[in-house]
């Protein structure tokens, strides 16, 4: 008994004549006999009453009929269900990010996403530094992850979509605060607050790199993993710091100030990275959203 004599003997039961249940399988009238024949021999049971004007079930086609027709229902179903995975309609996608590179980024991307590919389940996780967004993709354990770029593997691709400047924070009652411009290496043997070394903050990394262009390395007595921690120790005079420059308008603290690092200072890049031998068709979906495809990097407050 194959699939081919199941389809066969429903639609001759619903269609009630051979001749239209061949038409409706696109194959002749006599291999449709030969399979409702072959399959009454297997169950040993006659299937259809045949006569002159139609053919109808039997009391044992009955029977046969309410079991199989809801089975090849659901191997319908089941068929569907594949194609519209295989096509990255359904299935999940486990979506990474950061807070800091994720916050204009991922409700774009995500509500874009939706619209496209409503059946799509969004597993979303973070926020977390890009280190470990880093490892979580070379685990297999996301599809995409949103952070700060570049991320130094041959496993990973990454598409750039903003920039990050940084800013010199102080405290409103520091020596240098009513300067127009301060220059960074006069803050060599200040206090410093940052974000944590040692958990893959690119943010961190910046802050480093900026003061040993200075000539030092800067003295950090106190880190947090959210800004606005730091924002408020640099209030409270615990210390300075560099931080994203558009923190200024998205997070305004009394009792700090903001000066420019000059046009030379650092930038970071963010977008999306996701590991190069990845086969989700969700995946694939996202990755080809108009939105994306005129994406470049720009300044993160634009």
């Amino acid at each position: 008994m194959e699939l081919k004599h199941l389809r066969s003997f429903v639609t001759v039961a619903q269609e009630q004549s051979f001749t239209r249940a061949a038409l409706r399988l696109h194959i002749a009238q006599p291999p449709l006999s030969q399979r409702i024949r072959q399959l009454e021999e297997e169950l040993g049971a006659q299937l259809f009453l045949r006569s002159t004007r139609k053919v109808e079930l039997s009391a044992a086609g009955q029977a046969y009929y309410a079991a199989v027709a809801p089975l090849l229902g659901q191997l319908d179903q089941a068929a569907e269900a594949c194609r519209r995975a295989a096509r990255g309609e359904s299935g999940i996608l486990r979506v990474g990010y950061s807070g800091r590179a994720s916050q204009r980024l991922l409700p774009r991307l995500m509500m874009e996403f939706r619209r496209r590919f409503p059946d799509v389940v969004l597993d979303l996780v973070g926020p977390h530094p890009t280190g470990t967004l880093r490892a979580r993709l070379l685990e297999r354990q996301l599809d995409l992850a949103l952070c700060f770029l570049p991320i130094a593997d041959k496993e990973i691709r990454t598409h750039g979509m903003a920039v990050t400047e940084f800013s010199l924070v102080l405290p409103a009652t520091h020596r240098l605060a009513a300067r127009k411009r301060v220059d960074l290496s006069e803050l060599a043997h200040e206090p410093f607050v940052g974000y944590p070394s040692n958990q893959g903050f690119h943010l961190r990394r910046a802050m480093d790199d900026e003061c040993l262009r200075a000539g030092f390395d800067p003295n950090v007595v106190r880190e947090s993993e959210t800004s606005q921690v730091l924002l408020c120790l640099v209030a409270a005079g615990t210390g300075v710091s560099i931080v994203p420059s558009e923190l200024q308008q998205q997070e305004p603290i009394a009792g700090i100030v903001f000066k420019s690092l000059g046009p030379k200072a650092c930038r970071l890049h963010h977008g999306l990275a996701w590991l190069d031998g990845n086969h989700n068709p969700a995946l694939r979906n996202l990755l080809s959203l108009e939105f994306l495809q005129g994406a470049g990097d720009r300044p993160a407050g634009g």
